[in-house]
């Protein structure tokens, strides 16, 4: 979809998801933040960066499980939990809140999981102190999530020939598991190192920049502060400044118009009733 025209009505759903969001961790204090392109559009436009196309939001992983858990009871009936446990063909290890009603395909899912307008939830988790560790922690999470986007079939390889022989390999792989034990290895390995709250690292496994660009300081996000945007405000790390100059540094500038773009491949979008 090359036509940005939809963005504005797309960001409006996007709101109302958030807000959904927020209320049901204020209502039950579980921390979050939002993260990557939200929290830049938060600092630099507070809203929306105009182009952006979806909203990331970040918990550390004991806030994450009492989300998950609450949200199943506690999203309004406009809503719909995602995570591999509530969408047999969900391949991913985060979760998303869809928007009923509504219709979003993007060209690596097509319609094999459900669709909808979304705002991503990610889990934060520990990273090992030790750097042989950490390099084996990357490469288990980065194989058993491959492993398991070839397990739901997901066109991530596009039109990469090479791409396209290495998943097929990894589907004969992935047919040796069930979905459920491949989910749970997944999260095994993830979740490894969480034993100790004193880790200085953490990372967001589910993150687009792999795993070396997605590992941050956890004093970064220790602490909130509420940042406005567009018509409310949401919760942002305390210390949002080291995190952008992390991720971008020079955030306050804008990129050249020929790099403004979103990056969800979306080719078919319904607002339905909105």
């Amino acid at each position: 979809m090359e036509n940005t025209d939809f963005l504005p009505k797309l960001h409006s759903c996007q709101l109302i998801i958030a807000r959904e969001i927020k209320r049901i961790c204020d209502e039950n204090n579980i921390k979050y933040f939002i993260i990557a392109g939200t929290l830049l559009g938060a600092v630099r436009h507070k809203g929306f960066i105009p182009w952006d196309d979806d909203m990331d939001i970040g918990m550390l992983r004991e806030d994450y499980e009492r989300f998950i858990h609450l949200a199943e009871k506690k999203l309004g009936e406009d809503f719909f939990l995602q995570t591999t446990d509530t969408d047999a063909s969900y391949g991913l290890n985060f979760a998303k809140v869809l928007l009923k009603g509504t219709k979003l395909v993007e060209q690596s899912v097509g319609n094999l999981a459900k669709t909808g307008i979304f705002v991503d939830v990610f889990p934060f988790d520990a990273v090992p102190e030790d750097s042989a560790q950490e390099g084996k922690h990357e490469k288990s999470t980065y194989f058993y999530r491959r492993l398991l986007l070839a397990k739901k079939k997901y066109n991530v390889s596009g039109n990469n020939a090479v791409k396209k022989i290495v998943y097929a390999g990894l589907g004969a792989i992935a047919g040796l598991y069930s979905s459920k034990k491949l989910c749970n290895k997944l999260e095994y390995e993830i979740q490894k190192y969480n034993g100790s709250s004193d880790s200085e690292k953490i990372v967001n496994i589910g993150g687009a920049y792999g795993y070396k660009k997605e590992t941050i300081m956890r004093k970064w996000v220790e602490n909130t502060v509420e940042l406005p945007f567009e018509d409310m405000t949401l919760a942002a790390p305390a210390d949002y400044k080291e995190y952008l100059e992390y991720f971008y540094g020079d955030y306050m500038t804008p990129p050249p118009e020929d790099k403004r773009y979103n990056r969800h491949g979306i080719v078919e979008l319904d607002f339905g009733k909105y």
